[in-house]
């Protein structure tokens, strides 16, 4: 298998995601609806010295958009990756849209996904891997949206069917949630959301995530320091999280570096991800922890730093507020924590008016 396949490959998020696969060397197939937004993308991702196919095709005729995949696979191979991006976003209110326009909009924003799904993802679950990820959004629905809640409700359903049906065959189905309006320079920048695609694709099985919501800000409403940093640290507690919560001590060892420092609730300092295992493996099973990332930023091309609100809640009940930092290095591709350490959080001073 090789390469990635866009399915609306317009001018933000698709042309964003389409330049972040390109970057690490996957040629790239587009599929847009007009052949003038496809070739201006198609150049920029070009640039980047990729294989890259564009092609036009609308999401909601399903004879076009299948000859557009079967196009990309004669010209690249079967596709690693494909990202479904295609959506009508529009305001409307509960009774303003016709039958016609929401069955419209239901077309493009989940039928023109389904679609794509059944059309790729047999060949990815027989070859036991591939990606499929789909954008969303409204992660609460709306009264001026109807249209759009309705449809990205749909997304997250769909993503849950599909993820049943392939997921135990090797196929990750995931949907990134983009809560605001995007729009570069903004903490809504496609280059910050393209991330995560690029880190839902690289996920090991058993770190696979179905769902990261792209809030843009951090959790006391401030703008974060780096989009793209802090994408990073979110899914990075996102998969600590989840094999925390779930007590796989391995899981948990392998998001850390070969070297990595370490400090957890207790002062002992251990360095190793043999040590971090050990540590991990004697945290009493049932214990959980909610996690919400405050900010992040970027140090370097390769490396970021963080900060998390961590709640961790014992199999008693009782709960224990932790402030965690972390420092986290690109390695080979994949984020990788180097350094780690919690603490009690520390009051916030009053501030005089």
């Amino acid at each position: 298998m090789s390469g990635a396949v866009i399915i609306g490959a317009g001018p933000g998020i698709g042309r964003s995601v389409a330049l972040r696969f390109a970057r690490e060397g996957l040629p790239v197939a587009l599929v847009a609806r007009t052949n003038a937004v496809v070739r201006d993308i198609a150049e920029s991702v070009g640039s980047l010295g990729v294989p890259v196919v564009p092609l036009t095709a609308d999401s909601t005729d399903e004879t076009a958009l299948r000859a557009s995949l079967d196009a990309a696979a004669d010209r690249l191979g079967p596709p690693d990756v494909v990202v479904y991006n295609a959506a009508i976003i529009q305001a409307d209110s509960p009774g303003e849209l016709s039958v016609r326009a929401h069955l419209n909009a239901w077309a493009v924003n989940v039928v023109g996904a389904l679609t794509a799904a059944a059309h790729v993802m047999p060949a990815m679950a027989r070859h036991g891997s591939g990606t499929f990820i789909v954008t969303g959004g409204m992660p609460e629905p709306k009264r001026q949206y109807v249209s759009l809640s309705l449809g990205k409700a749909g997304v997250r359903t769909l993503v849950a069917l599909l993820d049943q049906q392939y997921g135990p065959s090797g196929v990750h189905v995931a949907t990134v949630t983009v809560a605001g309006p995007v729009a570069p320079g903004t903490d809504f920048d496609p280059d910050d959301i393209a991330e995560h695609y690029w880190r839902l694709h690289l996920q090991p099985r058993s770190l696979r995530e179905r769902e990261i919501v792209h809030t843009g800000r951090a959790t006391d409403g401030a703008p974060v320091t780096d989009g793209r940093a802090s994408a990073v640290i979110a899914s990075l507690f996102s998969s600590w999280q989840a094999a925390f919560n779930d007590h796989r001590a391995g899981d948990l060892s392998s998001l850390f570096t070969d070297d990595a420092l370490f400090q957890g609730r207790n002062p002992q300092l251990v360095a190793g991800t043999a040590q971090i295992r050990r540590y991990y493996e004697n945290v009493p099973e049932g214990t959980t922890a909610k996690v919400e990332v405050l900010e992040g930023k970027l140090l370097s091309e390769n490396i970021v730093t963080g900060f998390a609100d961590v709640t961790c809640t014992a199999p008693t009940g009782e709960t224990t507020p932790l402030r965690i930092s972390v420092t986290a290095e690109q390695i080979g591709g994949t984020w990788l924590i180097r350094q780690y350490h919690a603490a009690a959080p520390v009051a916030q001073p009053l501030r005089g008016r």
